[in-house]
């Protein structure tokens, strides 16, 4: 998925999370934090959470349509951008019946103004959704962002 498409290939806003994820191109409104272009083409949209408003610890999670169980495993690929002085953390579960359980995936801190290929091996022992979790870290300059999702098995 890489966001081009207002219908966000059926990711969706958790409901029970305080922040949410923003489709955006170009630069994020605040200096010196967030991308200054998506990954895909350099013109197009990502994805990424604004820290300009919220709390220390709030979150925002993007929920994927559900994937079947399958007998092999998926493999889940991203680009992420966690740039400013005040990066918390990008969390990735997998959701099975309502529970996230931990994380698949995760990192935290400022990991300079670039865009950096994630990945992570998921069950898929049974019906899942992806969640990514941006957790708002102590200052406005905490954008996170990502963009170029794919699960694939």
């Amino acid at each position: 998925c890489d966001f081009e498409s207002r219908d966000l290939c059926g990711y969706t806003q958790d409901t029970t999370d305080n922040l949410d994820w923003n489709r955006h191109a170009g630069d994020t409104p605040t200096p010196n934090t967030g991308p200054s272009v998506d990954h895909t083409l350099g013109t197009g949209y990502y994805m990424y959470l604004e820290t300009s408003t919220g709390s220390p610890g709030e979150v925002a999670r993007l929920v994927s349509t559900p994937f079947p169980a399958s007998s092999t495993p998926y493999c889940l690929r991203f680009y992420y951008h966690m740039f400013g002085d005040s990066i918390d953390t990008l969390n990735v579960y997998i959701r099975k019946q309502g529970i996230l359980g931990t994380p698949v995936w995760t990192l935290s801190g400022n990991q300079g103004n670039a865009w950096t290929l994630g990945h992570a091996q998921l069950d898929g022992s049974s019906v899942f959704s992806v969640v990514f979790e941006a957790v708002r870290g102590n200052g406005f300059r905490g954008d996170i962002a990502i963009d170029d999702v794919t699960v694939s098995d």
